[in-house]
């Protein structure tokens, strides 16, 4: 998924493990209860804006070594989009 716009895609049930989502535009993505994001190879540059995360793949999202870089499309930060605390 590096370079793909996601904008409104059902992940619902959806295992990203591996996946590479290196500068993907990610918002307003549907994932629900089910999806995981455990063992997501890449996601620096990654814009997450307005996807509603579980808490716990939210927190494991913004721990993810590669959890910064900005969107080369959308301009807006990967952690900024997370709504990470940092």
């Amino acid at each position: 998924f590096e370079d793909a716009d996601m904008s409104l895609c059902n992940l619902e049930m959806a295992q990203l493990n591996r996946a590479n989502m290196k500068n993907a535009v990610a918002r307003e993505m549907y994932v629900s209860g089910a999806t995981l994001f455990e063992g997501i190879k890449d996601i620096e540059g990654s814009d997450w804006s307005e996807t509603q995360l579980r808490k716990d793949q939210q927190k494991y999202l913004c721990n993810h070594p590669t959890a910064k870089g900005t969107n080369p499309v959308t301009g807006v930060e990967t952690r900024e989009s997370l709504m990470c605390l940092d």
